[in-house]
């Protein structure tokens, strides 16, 4: 993808494109946003211009080394993801502080790609700290995080920081209903406004049940205001069939519980069933059910056998 296709984002993208024809990039770049606005989109494409093969504009997107950028094997880009384990610790961050001084194999950059640097504990952002105050001139950081704050202002302060947006609600529908042609355009418009514009978000609930996942959140946490058990474990009981399908349903009460701590202040809430919930329970109870379903994704990502999770999840929810 080219700098110009990325959707929304208008003031970050011609930022982004007046720094890359002024070849005044910054040697460490913080992309910081929330999941699915686009951040490893973006990285990916300043790593395409720093290997781009191409005389005249940058990148090009068909040179042999934008091929291989978008193909990700280019040999000059390296990843890390702190999602995945000792990505990103000390022993980790020193090997790329140690690699960083090796020159690029094709292109005359090597770009360092670090994903979900939420992740990073502090020794390990100290011990990469020292590479970012004494950077080789021929190497390029980029590290993506929800927020900058999660990074030590040492390590703020010597990069420079671009932000991501969700999208606008019809820009987001017209964007996801190319993607998806077949879809009715009120089903995606009705979960491009459960996302809030995120393209990224929108696209994996379609893909992971849509209307359906949102149906099933609105019958569990309608579940949760009934005073026998059974119909909550009944619903929740349908999360066992499909680990992804489970993921979709967390994801949609996510949404529904910020709707229900909207509600639990006063704010006016589109959801009936998050109005119901935050007028029937305190602002405590509606705080802990908000934080157990946030903490639940994480432990389905940890590939928990699913009934034993749904069993869990339930007993939380009725806690």
């Amino acid at each position: 993808m080219l700098l110009s296709e990325f959707a929304a984002n208008a003031g970050l993208k011609y930022e982004l494109s007046e720094i890359m024809r002024k070849k005044s990039l910054p040697h460490a770049i913080i992309i910081e946003g929330a999941e699915g606005t686009g951040k490893k989109t973006i990285a990916d494409i300043i790593a395409q211009y720093c290997v781009c093969a191409s005389d005249g504009q940058r990148p090009c997107g068909v040179c042999k080394s934008c091929i291989k950028a978008k193909e990700h094997i280019h040999p000059d880009i390296v990843y890390a993801d702190g999602q995945q384990s000792k990505a990103l610790s000390v022993d980790s961050t020193r090997a790329i502080r140690s690699s960083a001084y090796i020159v690029p194999n094709e292109a005359p950059m090597k770009v360092y790609i670090l994903l979900n640097c939420d992740k990073m504990l502090a020794p390990a952002q100290n011990a990469f700290l020292k590479i970012l105050e004494e950077p080789p001139k021929n190497v390029q950081f980029i590290m993506t995080v929800k927020s900058s704050a999660s990074l030590l202002q040492t390590v703020r302060s010597r990069s420079r920081i671009f932000s991501l947006f969700p999208a606008e609600i019809d820009d987001a529908v017209d964007i996801v209903s190319k993607r998806f042609p077949e879809r009715d355009i009120s089903e995606i418009k009705d979960i491009a406004e459960v996302c809030d514009g995120n393209i990224g978000m929108t696209l994996q609930m379609l893909e992971n049940g849509g209307q359906e996942a949102q149906k099933l959140a609105e019958e569990i946490f309608a579940s949760i205001l009934l005073p026998s058990e059974y119909p909550l474990l009944k619903s929740i009981q349908q999360l066992t069939s499909d680990r992804t399908f489970a993921a979709s349903v967390l994801d949609f009460m996510t949404e529904i519980a910020a709707e229900c701590v909207k509600a639990s202040v006063g704010a006016d809430v589109s959801s009936k069933t998050a109005a119901a919930v935050a007028e029937r329970y305190s602002k405590n109870r509606i705080f802990a059910v908000s934080e157990n379903i946030i903490y639940a994704r994480k432990v389905l990502n940890t590939n928990v056998n699913l009934n034993l999770f749904c069993t869990w999840l339930c007993s939380v929810l009725r806690s």
